[in-house]
């Protein structure tokens, strides 16, 4: 559906202007409406071009930033909306700013088609998540825009506009300085307002890097002071009002509807409990115990069983009891959600406490076992799981006489995992709304293309590539032959160097590099609506085509094995995502034993960050302001799990992902991961409805990073990309439901 000009008429207030009379150095200010064509004989000239172009040559221009560095990645910040006054000899008079605000309509290209048609519900629960993370700052915008002097510009499609100081993207409430067109977000200026008017570079910090330094600083021989500084706004006032409108309607509604506006939820996702202990002297060495044990307890958790360990809160709701069966039947009654769509794996321990044997989708284990192993209905007879544990057993002769045994007394948290032909959008939202990670098996039959190192090699064997040392993070230059002709030579490669190449491609569009893959994994990614780059519930997916958005892949992470031993770097180190993830496994070589391989991860709850951070800043004795998570640079192998456990009570969701399983990340949930065997995965970032809030809250940890380091810009840009999606879903057609 092509842009609609908007027919609302623009606003008048009084133009910023800086007169310099031609005779005189002295600055006054003049108060005018927007620039005319003329005005008592004077011409007003507006900036299209850089400060430096010849036509201003003798208007003597203050240059912008970005053109007194001669910044190729940046723009003339003063380009359409300063102006120069000239009188009717062609001298010039004065400048000015513009005032009135650019119609943003027609300058985006907004998307017309998603992976499936948008519809009321889709819009309903866009709008929704938007109106409760949106509406607060929008409101605090139309303030903002009330001001005087405040200077309009349309939004910015061909860069990423961020604050100068702090890396964050503008969106709203922003100032910039009429000399040298710095911008500074709002919580970067009320820092500017606090600092002695007096200081001067010369008086700041000389670190190039401290942002105080970097607030200051000004054009040369000059230094800012919020008096130079001007409310920025890039909204149409019209649009901006009318959105403020529908949001509180829309939150009034829920408000007023109270629980019952509340989505009920279509069906019931069985609870992950703990079976009753074992004896771990138990005759029985071999899986066929694992068939025996949850054969006795066909729906888990069983009726008259142990309940959950207090530790242990769950997150799902617990399903209905089922009916007895009767003389004749053979199967219990079908509930809505079998509990054979939650795959369970039964972890059996050596100690007795109830809470050490879990029904959990993965195991802790010294000798690396199948996540899932088995898709455990309620109508599963013992002698069927027995028969499909020897089928196991014939395929992984590796796992056929290990009794599954913990790898230490840390205990974990269960994870659900599905089964990817089950897995429906419904239930998949019931359990992302609780912010817990999940994993989905199955998904390597809808590859078409089979990514295997021989794929890479006869692909891309010569393509250029760069390869970090998962120990020391030392760099090296290779190509793409050579890096995946390593993959499962252990006896051959040097013990020394764990090579990974991550972020693959670093700096191409994934779909312009490998459009074969790019569409192999959009049809074979599982919850599409949410993972796809089209997604229609991917909030990213509304971004306009012609803006500078958010790469958020997919991207191809591959790397060697390494140890999970003490002093380990890991593969991955601990850290947090920018927004939502999914990662699948699209190959995984044997482990060097034989065993199969894969990728151990430890994925920790988001409300569990406070205490890992302030016990690695404990332990580690940490300077002030490094974030030891959003910095990278630790791993938590196995001493540091015991003893974090034992300090603070958080333990991780611990997932042995294998080849063809997908890993769900939440927003917010630290996590690591240390790869068994040589891996090939692929993975995407999206945007969820449910996790806008924990992905402002990154974007504000972030930003607290970058005013102690240059850290990295604020690629996701949340706020703009919220207000992208709901414009496009206003402009779509598609009436919400009331």
């Amino acid at each position: 559906m092509p842009a609609a000009k908007s027919k609302n008429k623009k606003r008048s207030r009084s133009a910023i202007l800086d007169v310099e009379e031609a005779s005189s150095s002295k600055r006054v200010k003049s108060d005018s409406t927007d620039p005319p064509s003329s005005n008592q004989g004077l011409v007003y000239q507006m900036q299209e071009k850089f400060c430096l172009a010849t036509a201003y040559k003798d208007a003597k221009l203050s240059r912008c930033t970005s053109c007194s560095r001669r910044n190729g990645m940046d723009t003339c910040r003063f380009r359409d909306i300063r102006f120069i006054i000239r009188d009717a000899a062609g001298a010039c008079r004065g400048i000015g700013f513009k005032n009135k605000p650019a119609e943003t309509s027609g300058r985006v290209v907004f998307p017309e088609s998603w992976n499936l048609d948008l519809r009321k519900g889709h819009v309903d629960t866009i709008k929704r998540a938007i109106a409760a993370g949106l509406l607060p700052v929008l409101q605090r915008e139309i303030q903002h825009l009330e001001q005087k002097d405040t200077i309009c510009r349309p939004r910015e499609v061909d860069v990423r506009a961020t604050c100068d100081t702090c890396l964050t993207s503008l969106f709203s409430l922003s100032w910039m300085c009429r000399l040298c067109g710095r911008e500074a977000c709002a919580d970067c200026y009320a820092k500017l307002s606090s600092i002695h008017p007096n200081s001067t570079p010369a008086s700041a910090p000389k670190d190039r890097r401290d942002p105080e330094r970097r607030l200051i600083a000004c054009v040369p021989r000059e230094s800012h002071t919020f008096q130079q500084f001007f409310p920025i706004s890039r909204f149409e006032e019209p649009e901006l009002r009318a959105a403020v409108k529908e949001m509180s309607d829309i939150l009034n509604y829920d408000k007023r509807a109270g629980p019952s506006r509340e989505r009920t939820p279509p069906t019931r996702i069985p609870e992950l409990c703990y079976p009753t202990p074992l004896d771990a002297s138990s005759s029985l060495a071999n899986l066929d115990l694992l068939a025996s044990v949850v054969a006795a307890h066909p729906h888990i958790p069983g009726t008259g069983r142990p309940s959950v360990h207090p530790e242990t809160k769950p997150s799902i709701s617990t399903p209905p009891t089922p009916e007895p069966l009767s003389p004749n039947q053979r199967t219990p009654t079908k509930m809505p959600l079998s509990a054979g769509d939650v795959i369970p794996l039964v972890k059996v321990e050596t100690t007795t406490p109830p809470h050490d044997i879990e029904v959990a989708t993965t195991s802790s284990t010294s000798e690396p076992v199948s996540s899932p192993l088995l898709p455990i209905s309620p109508s599963t007879s013992a002698s069927e799981l027995s028969r499909d544990t020897q089928r196991l057993k014939s395929k992984s002769p590796a796992l056929s006489t290990k009794l599954i045994t913990p790898e230490d007394d840390i205990p974990f948290h269960p994870t659900v995992t599905f089964s990817d032909s089950t897995l429906t959008e419904d239930i998949f939202r019931q359990v992302w709304a609780e912010g817990r990670p999940l994993v989905v098996k199955g998904v390597l039959d809808k590859f078409h293309i089979k990514w295997t190192p021989q794929y890479f090699i006869e692909k891309y064997s010569d393509h250029g590539c760069m390869v970090v040392d998962c120990v020391t993070e030392a760099k090296r230059e290779v190509t793409v032959g050579w890096f995946f002709a390593m993959f499962g030579k252990y006896s051959e490669r040097d013990d020394s160097r764990i090579w990974k190449l991550k972020d693959w491609p670093p700096s191409t569009d994934f779909k312009s590099a490998f459009p074969e893959l790019y569409e192999d994994f959009a049809r074979a990614v599982p919850i599409p609506s949410y993972c796809r780059r089209d997604g229609v519930l991917n909030i990213a997916s509304h971004f306009p085509s012609n803006a500078v958005g958010p790469d958020l892949g997919p991207k191809m992470y591959n790397a060697l094995a390494t140890e999970d031993a003490e002093g380990s770097k890991g593969t991955t180190r601990l850290h947090m995502d920018m927004a939502d993830a999914v990662n699948m496994m699209v190959h995984a070589e044997p482990c060097a034993d034989g065993t199969l391989g894969g990728a151990r991860w430890d994925l920790f709850r988001a409300e569990d960050a406070p205490a890992i951070r302030k016990f690695l800043c404990d332990h580690f004795k940490l300077a002030n302001g490094l974030d030891p998570i959003h910095s990278q640079q630790f791993y938590l192998d196995k001493q540091l799990r015991a003893e974090l456990y034992a300090k603070t009570g958080v333990r991780s969701h611990r997932v042995i992902q294998r080849q063809g399983e997908a890993v769900f990340i939440p927003a917010g949930c630290a996590h690591q991961v240390c790869n068994l065997s040589d891996c090939i995965k692929v993975a995407a970032d999206f945007v969820s409805p449910e996790n806008i809030e924990r992905c402002a809250r990154l974007t504000e940890e972030f930003r607290a990073q970058n005013l102690e380091r240059m850290w990295k810009e604020d690629v996701l840009q949340l706020q703009t990309m919220m207000w992208y999606a709901w414009v496009s879903c206003s402009r779509s057609g598609v009436v919400r439901s009331t």
